[in-house]
């Protein structure tokens, strides 16, 4: 009897393991290939605030900036004020500011600046929560940061200060 109950024990313990390493590599699996996809600026399409359609095919050449933000977030209203302060934005990147908020909250937020002085800014409607999909994290803020050659530079987790976003735009040239 001692031995049935030991050989099930270790029968539910090699289980267990052998599906937590299959789970972990499944993750890993999935992790690597959206940095594979990410490489290059990946394909996707938002609404703009006008209510036109936005799609990454219609950016040729970088730099580019992809923010992902949201108005209610403290992080983002920060970096997204010191970026309007800073060089970034005469630097001749574009800067695509992408939310999942509703149009009138995001327009709402981005009163406060005047966007019609950055030419190179553009805010896009995540309506259908695609970003996740696109870029592989829905951290906000999260940005993600592309060369001439619309290769990713860096991608950041989390608020980033924007002297670091120009050191990589600067090193990644």
């Amino acid at each position: 009897m001692k031995r049935i109950i030991s050989g099930v024990i270790i029968s539910v313990i090699i289980l267990t393991s052998a599906s937590l390493i299959a789970g972990m590599a499944c993750k890993m699996n999935k992790k690597n290939e959206m940095a594979q996809r990410i490489k290059k600026l990946p394909s996707f399409s938002f609404m703009t605030l006008t209510g036109g359609s936005f799609n990454s095919s219609d950016i040729i050449e970088g730099p580019v900036l992809v923010v992902r933000f949201h108005p209610e977030c403290e992080h983002c209203q920060y970096e997204i004020s010191e970026i309007l302060k800073s060089d970034l934005p005469a630097s001749g990147t574009k800067i695509i500011l992408v939310s999942n908020a509703e149009k009138d909250e995001v327009i709402s937020f981005l009163s406060q600046f005047d966007l019609s002085r950055y030419p190179c800014i553009t805010t896009l409607i995540d309506t259908s929560y695609k970003f996740g999909e696109v870029f592989g994290s829905n951290i906000v803020p999260g940005n993600y940061l592309y060369n001439e050659k619309l290769e990713l530079i860096k991608s950041f987790k989390g608020e980033v200060k924007t002297e670091t976003i120009l050191k990589y735009l600067v090193a990644g040239e």
